[in-house]
């Protein structure tokens, strides 16, 4: 098995702006691209798997759309589709940045939109967060995404049909599709982790449940990292529909806000999952605090029938010479007689009571 390489953010200290230099983790060993072009009439594919640096992008063909898809990371492939598409270094560096915050952008000639993908991890309601990077330009949409991950799987199926009103669409369509099927991709997050906490709250109250404030706690974390994946991503979807910018058409902002209305009801969902988490912590110690309530209460009651036998032993547990119920024949047996009387009469009064 492949080692992964990581690299920190630190190392960047001292570099000029603009040097590319990847930060993060390098899911593959070795980096590949596909190449789609199509019409409503046409698609073609190409596939490279070696020599990216030297491949060559011609987009001459206005009629047709490009869409260029990098799995994994090769900096002189990027340097390279850079020089041809008149890409800033800039916007190169934060491709290569795993960690970078979801951001959107508008430059000269082509837009940047960064998000996050999150890839629930098997069987867990921990999730792993991918960075995924678009450019849209003129007639063509860029997306660089760590590994091979499936989640554009059902674009390309959409792709292959002729059908499909993404196939008539202009080139700003296939930027908003990319996008939206990231962010689609949350919901499968949502609906698990909302399975999972009503499983974790039927929980509480059995005799197994010791593990419930442990995963409340990573429960937690999970949500605050989910926030700081998203949050940004709304702000970023604000400036992208304002943007004046001729790349994107009057007829496809009304799918942009589809999508900001997508990720405004995720939001609310996590803010509903937070308060749920607390609402089940708080439950959870409710329900400690009643069963140490109940143990206590029991034990003061065993307690408490105990002292009046207590009282009796400690007087006849006494040394006097003079004691008449000591020469008593049937002294002992007396004195054990009245002990279960007081103690069966403590028990029936409280259970009159409904203390026991």
């Amino acid at each position: 098995m492949t080692k992964k390489k990581t690299s920190r953010i630190s190392v960047k200290t001292g570099m000029a702006p603009g040097t590319l230099l990847h930060i993060g983790t390098r899911e593959l060993e070795h980096a590949s691209v596909q190449l789609r072009q199509y019409n409503s009439e046409e698609i073609k594919l190409s596939e490279y798997t070696t020599d990216l640096d030297q491949i060559t992008y011609d987009f001459k063909e206005g009629d047709l759309v490009s869409w260029i898809h990098f799995s994994g990371i090769d900096i002189p492939a990027y340097e390279n589709l850079g020089k041809q598409l008149d890409i800033h270094n800039l916007t190169l560096e934060d491709v290569l940045n795993s960690h970078l915050r979801p951001k959107f952008e508008d430059l000269d000639h082509y837009s940047f939109l960064s998000l996050k993908l999150m890839i629930p991890k098997m069987g867990e309601y921990k999730f792993q967060s991918v960075p995924v990077h678009l450019i849209l330009g003129e007639n063509y949409v860029i997306s660089f995404m760590d590994s091979n991950y499936e989640v554009l799987d059902s674009l390309f199926t959409r792709l292959e049909n002729s059908t499909r009103r993404i196939r008539s669409k202009g080139v700003d369509y296939l930027f908003f599709a990319v996008a939206d099927t990231i962010v689609d991709n949350y919901f499968h997050i949502i609906e698990n982790w909302n399975d999972q906490l009503t499983e974790l709250e039927d929980c509480i109250g059995k005799e197994d449940s010791d593990f419930v404030p442990r995963k409340i706690q990573d429960f937690k974390k999970q949500i605050m990292k989910a926030r700081g994946s998203i949050l940004p991503l709304k702000e970023s979807y604000d400036l992208l529909i304002q943007s004046e910018s001729a790349l994107f058409a009057d007829e496809n902002v009304k799918f942009f806000r589809d999508t900001q209305d997508h990720i405004l009801f995720i939001i609310d969902q996590l803010d509903y999952l937070r308060d749920y988490l607390s609402n089940i912590r708080d439950t959870y110690e409710s329900e400690q605090n009643n069963q140490l309530n109940n143990t206590m209460k029991f034990l003061t009651l065993i307690a408490t029938i105990f002292i009046p036998l207590t009282f009796l032993a400690g007087i006849y547990g006494m040394n006097f010479r003079n004691m008449p119920e000591l020469e008593w024949r049937y002294g002992y047996f007396a004195i054990l007689v009245i002990m279960i009387l007081v103690a069966a009469g403590m028990i029936w009064y409280f259970r009159k009571k409904k203390w026991l």
